[in-house]
């Protein structure tokens, strides 16, 4: 059977409106409802814009993360009462090694006189010099007068310094209590701080004992320094006291006895005793419980004086 063209067209027909109905209407009435269809760049604008909303969407949706700090931690130390020990480092500071001589509670005689020595050790960090003094600073001072340190004393050297006492006359327990002074006239001793004296303890026997005063006529304008010997006669034992300098009057206890009396101005070479009308020494009695006054030491002789009576 031939086929013509007019029946070939009006099958196509057919096809293409079977087709037309299976689609939805939308799709025909587009283009007259709605505006003409975007360009390339719209379109890639319009997909730019979704990229960016679905990222915000995301990172609004998405749990936010908490940031971490790293902060260095420390252990903390508990408040306590106890200092916390530390050396302490001082220019003049000094320790105590050991008694030389004169040993804690030694018993001596009433007006007994003797040389205390201390050994001491320089623990500071500054040197001492001659200019450094031993000083009394309290207690009993029987007597001991200021003496300067014995040349110069790095730190870590040691040293021996003495002070000449005279024992009370009374019965008893004594202390003295001494520092060291520097150039400038600060005070120094011993211990953790430098603040510690170091001291002269004896105990002086209960003996027999008068007092014994007078004057010192030394032929100058002041009185030196000076040392007072009372010599026992019989016994040649003498007993001896420090004068400090302008002090023209003395009074100190003896043991009962017989004794002369004779001073000495050391650097003046010149001696003084208590003289009879010969200027022979005179001898004096010194009774138990009594004052035996007037004892003048005036007689003044570049050389010794002979004994009297």
């Amino acid at each position: 059977m031939k086929i013509t063209t007019n029946q070939i067209l009006i099958f196509l027909g057919i096809i293409a409106f079977a087709i037309m109905a299976c689609l939805p209407i939308s799709i025909f009435a587009m283009p007259l409802l709605g505006p003409s269809q975007p360009s390339q760049l719209d379109y890639a604008a319009t997909m730019q814009v979704i990229v960016q909303q679905t990222m915000a969407a995301q990172t609004q949706q998405a749990p936010m993360a908490t940031p971490t700090l790293s902060i260095p931690t420390t252990t903390a130390v508990p408040p306590t009462k106890t200092p916390v020990p530390t050396t302490a480092s001082y220019c003049d500071w000094a320790a105590f090694v050991k008694d030389v001589s004169i040993p804690d509670g030694t018993l001596l005689d009433p007006g007994e006189v003797f040389t205390k020595t201390w050994r001491l050790k320089n623990v500071g960090t500054c040197t001492w010099t001659p200019d450094y003094d031993v000083v009394f600073y309290g207690g009993a001072q029987m007597s001991g007068a200021t003496m300067q340190v014995p040349g110069y004393v790095a730190p870590g050297q040691y040293v021996d310094v003495a002070v000449t006492f005279t024992a009370p006359a009374a019965a008893g327990h004594y202390e003295g209590f001494w520092l060291l002074r520097n150039q400038y006239g600060g005070l120094f001793g011993t211990g953790s701080n430098a603040d510690e004296t170091f001291y002269v303890d004896i105990y002086v026997k209960e003996l027999p004992h008068g007092e014994v005063t007078g004057n010192i006529c030394y032929p100058s304008e002041f009185n030196p320094p000076l040392t007072l010997y009372f010599e026992e006669k019989g016994t040649n034992d003498v007993i001896q006291f420090s004068i400090p300098q302008d002090t023209p009057v003395y009074k100190f206890t003896l043991p009962a006895g017989i004794y002369y009396a004779y001073a000495w101005a050391p650097g003046y070479n010149l001696e003084g005793a208590y003289t009879d009308s010969n200027f022979l020494m005179k001898s004096f009695a010194v009774n138990n419980g009594q004052l035996t006054a007037s004892i003048n030491i005036c007689d003044w002789s570049p050389v010794s004086h002979a004994r009297g009576d």
